[in-house]
């Protein structure tokens, strides 16, 4: 997904250009996605999405060229000028202890990534993006940052917030 005039305007879209990418891979569930097309504040949700998508792709190729060398929430703070950044208010590192520790939440951040990747077949990804907030809703972005391993960024899960805590 490169940015260009033709601006994604749905999930549908996103996820139909997230392939374009070299170095984000999509390996979640589509039909949780695609349910945040149906949302009222859907595009602003689908700019960030596409935002961050970028964000992680500049942070990727600039990890595996050798230029970085942090994680994503400090790239989001300190990258170079005209790299692809979000707010890193918007970048959390993990879950939180409560959500580690509870067996069903922990299982629902679970999302499936290739066998090259994890020999399971899946991984947990606290790691996270605040795509939206002022709903219930709330949409996440969960990813697992295999750059340094020649294994790409994962988004395991674009889709409404998942339980913990505070839902």
């Amino acid at each position: 997904m490169e940015p260009s005039l033709d601006t994604p305007t749905s999930f549908a879209e996103i996820l139909d250009r997230i392939g374009d990418m070299r170095r984000v891979h999509f390996s979640g569930r589509r039909k949780c996605t695609l349910e945040l097309d149906d949302q009222a504040y859907g595009s602003s949700w689908v700019r960030m999405a596409r935002d961050a998508l970028l964000a992680l792709q500049d942070f990727a190729e600039a990890v595996a060229s050798g230029e970085a060398n942090c994680d994503f929430k400090q790239w989001c703070a300190d990258a170079p000028e005209g790299a692809h950044v979000i707010s890193p208010r918007k970048v959390v590192r993990d879950e939180s202890k409560s959500v580690k520790a509870n067996g069903e939440w922990s299982r629902a951040r679970t999302f499936p990534v290739p066998r090259q990747v994890h020999p399971d077949g899946k991984l947990f990804m606290g790691a996270h993006l605040r795509i939206g907030g002022g709903n219930t809703i709330a949409p996440r972005l969960h990813y697992f940052d295999g750059a340094c391993t020649d294994h790409g960024i994962y988004d395991g899960y674009t889709g409404p917030h998942l339980t913990n805590t505070m839902t």
